[in-house]
């Protein structure tokens, strides 16, 4: 009994030992089975992890990097993306008829200028034609724009004053703002500029004459419609048509129909900074309003226009003229504190400079286009 209880428990030992091997046989095989799971995992998870981050690189930098989709076109020479043209000209074509043609208005000329370096615009020339702004405040890594505002007074075939110009010399000016690239520009594209919705050419100058004297359109109009550019007159109402040296209404519409801008210059020509001898503040603040809003109201109904720009008498402002200026609808105004006006210049006072003297190299000395300061 005693070797069968032996028995017993030598077989129960032996299968007890035998379970037990075949326990951490099947234990090592299924960690062996799990690690390689774990690595099958891991490098699917890698893998698949790599091909995400791949996928999300390419939509990132195609959703970032501009599109240059080609949009097809019939047009023999034409390249056309959503940024520019690449044009092989046809014939012979100006950068105005191409503005024209492919942007709308002969006066985006400049752009197709600028975009070509001065290249010459002949048959089979290759030309780019930019279709968005791309730099709207004329920054550069030089400095940033700024638009000279020239300003006349009267003129004469021969005269002395310093606020006289004599015909040769207004001729001599505006032959070399033509010779030399310059663009005479508008107030309206002007205000585009200082409210940073539309860039200007590089060389970009506006003429103005102030008071409304006959000689503006006797003499400064024809040499300026020679040249093809256009002024800015700032009249003072009192004195339109009131003698033979003042400018008349139906000068003033012949003028604004050919493209010139027709502005207030007040009704008196008086102050809008000091009060009038024996003045009460009252009085001197009813003088100002009706200075500034009753010029406007006149030009308006003489013109037939919405008046928006003002000269300020003598070049004097303060903020009070300036609030008044404001609320009577204007939106640029105008001083004779010399220098240019960046895109960032307050419209409400801006800087004009005064040609006085009648040697070239003064002239040359106010058509600063560019105030350099290193960006580099």
């Amino acid at each position: 009994m005693n070797q069968a209880i032996r028995s017993n428990a030598c077989w129960s030992t032996g299968s007890d030992i035998a379970t037990h091997h075949m326990s951490r046989r099947i234990n090592v095989r299924r960690h062996r089975i799990g690690q390689s799971r774990v690595k099958c995992i891991s490098t699917i998870s890698k893998s698949l992890l790599f091909q995400i981050l791949i996928a999300t690189i390419t939509v990132v930098f195609y959703s970032c990097a501009p599109r240059r989709a080609v949009i097809q076109t019939p047009e023999k020479g034409l390249f056309r993306s959503e940024d520019y043209i690449v044009y092989r000209l046809q014939k012979n074509e100006t950068p105005p008829e191409l503005a024209e043609r492919f942007l709308g208005g002969r006066e985006k000329a400049w752009m197709i200028e600028e975009a070509n370096g001065g290249g010459h615009f002949s048959k089979g020339n290759a030309v780019v034609i930019p279709l968005k702004e791309k730099n709207k405040g004329g920054l550069s890594a030089e400095g940033f724009q700024t638009v000279p505002i020239l300003t006349y007074h009267r003129f004469a075939e021969d005269c002395d004053s310093p606020l006289c110009a004599p015909t040769r010399v207004f001729e001599l000016q505006m032959r070399y703002l033509k010779e030399n690239g310059y663009h005479v520009v508008t107030p309206g594209e002007l205000l585009a500029f200082l409210e940073y919705r539309h860039g200007l050419p590089k060389k970009s100058v506006l003429i103005t004459m102030d008071d409304g004297y006959r000689s503006a359109y006797d003499i400064a109009y024809p040499i300026l419609k020679k040249y093809g550019f256009t002024a800015t007159l700032f009249i003072y109402t009192s004195f339109v048509g009131v003698s033979r040296m003042a400018i008349t209404w139906d000068q003033l519409r012949e003028m604004k129909a050919n493209g010139f801008a027709i502005g207030s210059h007040t009704i008196l020509h008086s102050d809008l900074t000091t009060p009038k001898e024996g003045e009460t503040e009252l009085e001197f603040i009813a003088r100002v309003e009706e200075e500034i809003q009753g010029s406007k109201k006149i030009i308006d109904q003489k013109l037939g226009q919405d008046t928006y720009i003002l000269a300020y008498p003598f070049g004097y402002y303060d903020q009070r003229s300036i609030n008044i200026a404001r609320q009577a609808g204007y939106k640029i105004a105008m001083s004779v504190r010399r220098g240019g006006n960046p895109f960032f210049a307050n419209p409400m006072s801006l800087r004009r400079d005064q040609i006085l003297k009648r040697d070239l190299q003064t002239f040359l000395s106010r058509l600063k286009t560019i105030n350099h300061l290193s960006l580099k």
